[in-house]
């Protein structure tokens, strides 16, 4: 008689908490509105691009103090520039300082150490002929009109939110974090976004072969493709998988015939170091965006030795197979193709161990394609989590300096959680869709009116 009326108190209490989660996302759904959607990133936009423009000018002035104007990109143009002068010593720091010093004129506070696979540099050598500040300039102005040119695209995945919404997700993704992260920083995350959608593309309009090549060549962020091989064999799509593997072995030839065997060995060795673990996937956990990063960031600093190199090794196999195992049970005829990319690239970013801040734009064409395909209240909700999170890495990282652990998680990269909702959602959107029933994509009560 006891147990029962507790049993009812305890399901009571879980409904009324459920009841009030519901309402609390209903009230923080409605305010993604249409008309917030044009003034914040307008704003953000304006305030992003004059605060870029004055630390850009700064740090050509005086980057003894602030730093080395695009210091991504010169790691990239000092690979360039060593392939000329010193292929020996590619990847030697010490070789690496000197030769950015000759170029910037000074000492910086921080080496943009090169880690990249040697075709890297091979690629950034031309540019890499340009005296620095003029050569990044030129960079970002190649980076730019690419981001432009990938946002334009994505009509591939999202024909119908493109053709009535395209204004408001320009605006939307070129006031996002990691959209001022790629440009600030001079990265070439924007060229991996450019071949994944392009990928996307020639895989819906039946090209299999072409979609492997050009997949391929995103072996130059080795991380943000690893899981495409094992997903186009579990889909037999073997000209594909022909293709990728055929690009691959001949980007590593050019590899391997630019530095030899020993220079494929400095770089491995570069890569599994303890100066590599300790000042990227340690020291810059906190601007990192995947699931690894934030588990990393969370443990105990005397931790970080032993849970790092486990992380890195374990956390992408891991995604892959819970990927592979939900194509699987679905079966290739039980699923959209276009949602199984769209899956392939979500589980590629979550898992990943080194997905930075600026790599988060390979994030756009999930979202949109699933905004498309699955507008749940979910969804909108995380996108907008996972926008607001990355606005306030930099004031949470200040912010933690100073604090004792535990208390320095406060830090940790929190955007991870919802970009994982998004992950989890994609993996919904696996089961094909009938044609023309966009609203059988939706959850039960969450449709929304088409103005909206």
């Amino acid at each position: 008689m006891v147990g029962k009326p507790r049993k009812l108190v305890l399901k009571s209490t879980a409904g009324g908490r459920e009841e009030a989660f519901r309402r609390l996302a209903r009230r923080v759904d409605n305010l993604i509105t249409a008309d917030r959607l044009r003034v914040y990133p307008v704003l953000l936009i304006v305030a992003g691009a004059l605060g870029l423009a004055a630390g850009s000018l700064v740090r050509i002035l005086d980057p003894a103090a602030q730093g080395a104007f695009l210091p991504d990109y010169l790691a990239h143009w000092t690979g360039g520039r060593l392939l000329w002068d010193d292929p020996g010593n590619l990847y030697d720091p010490g070789i690496q300082n000197r030769v950015q010093g000759e170029a910037l004129g000074t000492t910086t506070p921080h080496l943009a150490w090169f880690v990249s696979p040697p075709i890297v540099a091979a690629l950034y050598a031309p540019l890499a002929l340009i005296p620095y500040n003029l050569s990044g300039l030129l960079w970002l102005g190649i980076n730019t009109a690419m981001l432009v040119c990938c946002i334009s695209s994505l009509g591939a995945v999202a024909p119908d939110l493109m053709r009535h919404r395209q204004k408001l997700v320009f605006l939307v993704v070129l006031a996002a974090p990691p959209t001022f992260e790629l440009l600030g920083s001079g990265q070439d995350s924007a060229f991996v976004l450019f071949l994944w959608l392009t990928g996307i593309r020639l895989f819906s309009a039946g090209y299999s072969g072409w979609a492997g090549a050009v997949l391929g060549l995103g072996v130059a962020k080795p991380q943000l493709v690893l899981v495409v091989p094992l997903v186009l064999l579990a889909m037999q799509s073997y000209k594909a998988l022909a293709a990728f593997v055929g690009v691959v072995g001949a980007m590593s030839g050019i590899s391997l015939a630019l530095v030899g065997f020993e220079g494929i060995g400095r770089w491995t060795s570069a890569l599994s170091s303890p100066l590599y673990m300790t000042e990227v996937q340690q020291g810059q956990a906190w601007k990192m965006v995947g699931l690894p990063s934030l588990l990393q960031a969370l443990m105990p600093p005397g931790w970080g030795d032993g849970i790092a190199p486990l992380l890195t090794t374990a956390s992408l196999p891991l995604g892959a197979a819970i990927l592979l195992v939900t194509l699987l049970r679905l079966g290739k005829s039980a699923v959209d193709p276009q949602a199984v990319w769209i899956a392939t690239l979500a589980t590629t970013l979550t898992f990943s161990p080194h997905l930075a801040t600026y790599d988060a734009v390979l994030f756009v064409p999930v979202v949109i394609f699933l905004l498309e395909r699955r507008p749940t209240r979910t969804l909108r909700i995380a996108a907008a989590s996972a926008f607001t999170l990355m606005w306030m890495v930099p004031p949470l990282h200040l912010a933690a300096l100073s604090l004792p652990w535990p208390l320095s998680v406060v830090d940790a990269p929190w955007a991870s959680l919802p970009l994982t909702v998004l992950w989890l959602e994609s993996l919904r959107t696996l089961r094909a869709l009938q044609p023309g029933t966009l609203e059988a994509a939706q959850a039960p009560g969450e449709q929304r009116q088409q103005g909206r």
